[in-house]
């Protein structure tokens, strides 16, 4: 029970830990990004086991791992409250073709960053995007301008 338990207590610390992180950090690693993880799961691997390196432990450490891992997913789905807390909301970072500055600095992105996702998404031009988002899962998606629809002649009134 000291596994589950030890296992449960980091889960939750990393979790709260990477949140701060960002979404767009998160999304797409760098090499020295995916190293640090890597290099953090091997620092806290020890102390979830407390020195147990049989092989019922490490079976009943990966099982509490997956069942946290439902458990927030199931959380998430049900209960607002708990979402809010474990996934950040989407951040608006261009509206009507304007960068929100604000927005940028706090989700620390680079307006050359959402040009080049704007010209992935075959959006030329900001003043095209409607809505800029940086979406929970660190990607971003944009909403065009409609275009407008041509104006139909007005039908004469005969009486």
């Amino acid at each position: 029970m000291d596994i589950v338990i030890r296992v449960a207590f980091v889960y939750a610390a990393m979790t709260l830990a990477f949140r701060p992180l960002g979404k767009r950090e998160l999304s797409q690693l760098s090499p020295f990004e995916l190293v640090t993880l890597l290099l953090i799961a091997q620092i806290v691997a020890p102390a979830l086991t407390a020195g147990d390196d049989s092989l019922t432990a490490a079976l009943f450490g990966a099982a509490t791992l997956l069942c946290l891992a439902v458990l927030n997913s199931v959380l998430t789905y049900v209960w607002p409250r708990y979402r809010r807390l474990a996934e950040a909301p989407p951040s608006l970072l261009v509206r009507h073709g304007r960068l929100i500055e604000e927005n940028l600095h706090k989700d620390r992105v680079r307006p050359d960053e959402i040009f080049s996702e704007m010209h992935k998404a075959g959006i030329e031009h900001l003043c095209e995007v409607k809505w800029g988002f940086l979406e929970p899962d660190g990607q971003m998606s944009f909403i065009k301008f409609e275009p407008e629809p041509p104006h139909a002649p007005r039908a004469k009134r005969t009486l």
